[in-house]
């Protein structure tokens, strides 16, 4: 089955390998993970078992993401379609509104699509991606559907955390928690995908075993060299650098969404420090200090408050780690 090839979460797998064979899968499921630990993964993995219990290219396809695509434009409730992708039996949502929210049109364009269409498959898979950024509007829409869904509809949702998705969605599903593996066996498999052995023990020790933030990591080159950015920041923290510091956030005092991401991976850097990962240069108290300056920092700049002063007084505090 596809969902072997998720690494670790044994008690998951098992739960809905079960109710797989047996027929007896709910029409909606949430898988709850911290981003990067692989819920949107486990999600194509389950519709893919769901619509294709014999594998194939089909299920191939959907596990790389190849499926169809509910979009909309911000502002227009009625610019919503579903784009035909190489597997037709699924359909992904993702939110496309400011800060990633849904639009009450993509969820419309799905819900009109799995009415009004008829395939010759067993079943039709829809997948939604992070569901706590829905608002109301959106969680209304949805809900019409996953009330009285039409025959042979799987509904898997995923989310950062239960608590962050709206009651009325929450409720309708039963949910699973995604956790993360040990950086051993992060490594392992990351290297069995591609990556460098030495790069997917580093990253995987940084990242704490979230497997889908490490592949990000290692197989993108400007997020390599964010990670990089963000070691070399984690250096100037344990050196109590600022002036280190300032000159490497210089180049993102325009670019907020830059600055986040990098902070974040600092962030990340902070944590390894914190659990006296030999990879992270700043450890121990100095690593604890440091990570609530990060998140300090990221609310700030997800307040609309100024990056350049935000990145600033982020540097000068160093001084005192």
């Amino acid at each position: 089955m596809m969902l072997d090839r998720m690494e670790g979460n044994a008690e998951l797998k098992s739960s809905v390998q079960l109710m797989l064979a047996a027929r007896r899968l709910t029409h909606s499921v949430l898988l709850v993970g911290e981003e990067g630990l692989g819920a949107g993964f486990a999600a194509r993995c389950i519709a893919a078992d769901y619509l294709y219990p014999a594998g194939g290219a089909p299920a191939e396809a959907l596990l790389r993401g190849e499926c169809c695509r509910a979009v909309g434009k911000p502002g227009d409730r009625d610019s919503g379609h579903v784009e035909t992708g190489i597997v037709r039996e699924a359909i992904s949502v993702a939110g496309m509104g400011a800060g990633g929210k849904y639009l009450v049109s993509q969820v419309k364009a799905m819900r009109s699509e799995i009415f009004n269409t008829s395939l010759s498959a067993e079943g039709r898979a829809v997948l939604l991606y992070h569901v706590e950024k829905m608002n109301e509007e959106s969680a209304n829409a949805l809900l019409k559907v996953m009330e009285e869904p039409p025959e042979g509809v799987l509904f898997l949702l995923t989310a950062d955390s239960l608590a962050s998705v709206l009651p009325t969605i929450r409720s309708r599903c039963v949910s699973f928690a995604v956790a993360p593996v040990s950086p051993e066996q992060c490594a392992r498999y990351c290297a069995a995908q591609g990556v460098d052995k030495k790069t997917a023990a580093l990253y995987s020790e940084l990242f704490d075993g979230h497997i889908g933030t490490v592949l990000a990591a290692a197989q993108d080159e400007a997020r390599t060299a964010q990670v990089e950015k963000a070691l070399q920041l984690a250096k100037a923290a344990a050196d109590r650098d600022s002036y280190a510091a300032a000159c490497l956030l210089a180049a993102y005092e325009k670019d907020k969404a830059g600055a986040a991401a990098l902070l974040t991976d600092f962030r990340a850097v902070a944590a390894a420090g914190l659990r006296q990962s030999p990879h992270a240069p700043v450890q121990g108290i100095a690593a604890q200090r440091a990570l609530r300056l990060a998140e300090a920092a990221i609310q700030r700049l997800g307040a609309q408050v100024n990056p350049k002063i935000v990145l600033s007084v982020f540097a000068a505090k160093f001084r005192a780690l």
